[in-house]
């Protein structure tokens, strides 16, 4: 007897929190920001990064301060993507990256200085 009610509150429990995983995830609109970037990787004949360029943000409203921060983040973000197996080989890569902001810490970059 003991163990049906352990089961099914464990049952009820599992449903909830599968819930609550599933309107946590497509809730990131409302609370955080997304960029598109595009940058170029140079890849000379010794398979090492020669040079990062970045050449566009896609960013209608951002400020010099943000666009400078979303711009070390795709040179970070393409100096990850180094490591990618399909970027080892020599010449040019361009890459498209997708990165994340929340509205909070975005709108604090202009404050800071």
């Amino acid at each position: 007897m003991k163990t049906k009610y352990v089961i099914l509150g464990l049952g009820i429990f599992l449903f909830f929190q599968s819930q609550c995983l599933k309107a946590q995830t497509r809730d990131y609109r409302k609370d955080s920001l997304q960029f598109k970037m595009y940058t170029r990787m140079f890849i000379n004949e010794q398979l090492q990064v020669d040079s990062i360029r970045v050449k566009k943000i896609f960013c209608d409203y951002c400020t010099e301060q943000q666009l400078e921060v979303l711009h070390n983040e795709a040179l970070q973000q393409s100096a990850l993507e180094r490591h990618n197996p399909k970027y080892r080989k020599a010449g040019e890569h361009r890459l498209a990256l997708l990165v994340r902001f929340s509205k909070e810490d975005f709108k604090r970059l202009n404050k800071q200085q």
